[in-house]
């Protein structure tokens, strides 16, 4: 991949210019090898140091750190775009055995780690685009076993409030000019967000997870139910490796509803008015199937004709590619072997890691849409040289690069993709192995050879 600079962050401020490069220059090493320690990634025991202290610095914020994340990610938003699919969700990172100072509860009451909420941008072909919004905190230890009283503390107040910031956010971000689909698994199911849809140029599509009382007196889902189906379709699911989609038969329904407000609820407004889909699966399971597909989603998208309810379920579809996300940050860039001894050096990690871990996604999934372009304008000239010559063995170069679909299928073959039929494209893994590989090649091949580089 090109090396990032500092003008791609428009705005990135760390209150002196030798910290707003080497925030630079720490995204560029973990892109280049990701997976690796610290130690590994740098390229003199200076920048060791230098990337230690840049992450226990107190004065470099985390709030600096996360205007950074807007900042580049916005950046890459190409000004003709007129609609985007944003996936958002949380992700639970791990330091168990790490005794870093601050670290919080997780899942369970031994679980110790950071939370973060994140947003990223999609195109409506499934492209991801970047990480648009990122914020990270923890579960103060106290608070542990205290749920009952959570029940009784303002929305605002609570962590599911995260959804309503990140909506938010990423609108103020993006302006008005760019139609918004915000689109949540089941935890956003909150009554008080759903009228983050009357924002000007956005709409909501969430997963839902109750059975909501309609104004009409019956149970959403149970009317839902009672209507006819209108399509039965095959869709195709990601089986859980992300390798291959899986087609599945279901039954279509859906109908505009009116629900009403929770009893819990202090929201102004007694009723809000969305349309249900609800989709069903028909065929036998398959093999990797812990169960039936049976999606219920809430969305304030039009929904006119059952083309429009296939649409929503299709953008649904692409929420997973925020989960490909945070797998590529904890599996890829091994973001929780980090050993820095304090929660918040490891959150202004967390942020610096997620930059890269995006960066090496958008290479992936921008072959699997855009085969056929020069690599160029992913790779450099050096790293597809010797990507080249190592698969082909020989020195000989063409005289044209590669197209992007061919080099990030190489550089799988590299990482140990086998590229037999049943495999379907490279997947995340293999190209972030393979892609280390390259980078290595290529900074020794440009240091002995830069002068003769393409010519045999």
């Amino acid at each position: 991949m090109h090396q990032i600079t500092v003008k791609d962050f428009p705005s990135l401020n760390l209150g002196d210019k030798r910290r707003n490069e080497r925030l630079v220059t720490l995204i560029n090493n973990i892109s280049s090898f990701p997976g690796s320690s610290i130690p590994k990634q740098s390229a003199s025991w200076y920048d060791t140091k230098a990337a230690y202290e840049f992450f226990s610095n107190d004065d470099i914020k985390l709030s600096d750190l996360e205007t950074a994340v807007k900042s580049y990610g916005s950046s890459l938003i190409d000004e003709n775009e007129k609609t985007l699919l944003i996936a958002h969700d949380f992700c639970q990172i791990s330091f168990g055995d790490l005794q870093a100072e601050g670290l919080g509860y997780l899942a369970s009451k031994d679980g110790r780690g950071i939370i973060t909420y994140n947003s990223i941008a999609i195109c409506p072909n499934g492209v991801p685009l970047s990480l648009l919004y990122q914020q990270s905190f923890t579960r103060p230890l106290e608070e542990l076993g205290k749920a009952k009283q959570r029940k009784e503390i303002a929305y605002e107040d609570k962590e599911s409030y995260h959804w309503h910031k990140g909506i938010t956010s990423v609108n103020e971000l993006l302006g008005n000019d760019i139609k918004k689909i915000h689109i949540a698994d089941r935890e956003a199911d909150i009554y008080e967000l759903f009228f983050c849809a009357y924002e000007h140029n956005t709409d909501l599509l969430i997963r839902s997870r109750h059975n909501r009382r309609l104004k009409e007196g019956s149970d959403l889902w149970d009317a839902v139910a009672a209507t006819d189906c209108v399509s039965k379709v095959v869709i195709e699911i990601p089986e859980p490796n992300g390798k291959k989609r899986t087609g599945i038969e279901v039954e279509l329904r859906y109908r505009n509803v009116e629900i009403l407000r929770p009893r819990t609820s202090t929201n102004q407004y007694e009723s809000v008015e969305l349309t249900a889909i609800e989709l069903k699966q028909i065929s036998a399971l398959h093999a990797w199937q812990d169960g039936p597909v049976h999606w219920k989603l809430l969305t304030s998208v039009a929904v006119d004709k059952p083309s429009d309810a296939l649409r929503c379920v299709k953008w649904y579809c692409y929420r997973w590619l925020v989960e490909r996300f945070h797998y590529v940050l904890k599996s890829g860039t091994k973001i929780e072997e980090l050993q820095l001894h304090k929660a918040g050096s490891l959150q202004k990690a967390i942020h610096v890691y997620s930059i890269a871990a995006m960066r090496i996604m958008q290479l992936v999934y921008q072959s699997r849409h855009t085969p056929e372009v020069n690599c160029e304008v992913v790779l450099t000239r050096e790293q597809w040289s010797v990507l080249f010559m190592l698969i082909h063995q020989t020195p000989e170069l063409p005289k044209q690069p590669p197209t992007l679909g061919e080099a990030v299928y190489w550089i799988g073959r590299l990482g140990g993709h086998l590229g037999r039929k049943s495999d379907g494209p490279p997947g995340l893994k293999t190209v972030w192995l393979g892609y280390q590989r390259i980078c290595d090649a290529a900074n020794i091949y440009a240091m002995i050879n830069l002068p003769n580089l393409g010519k045999g």
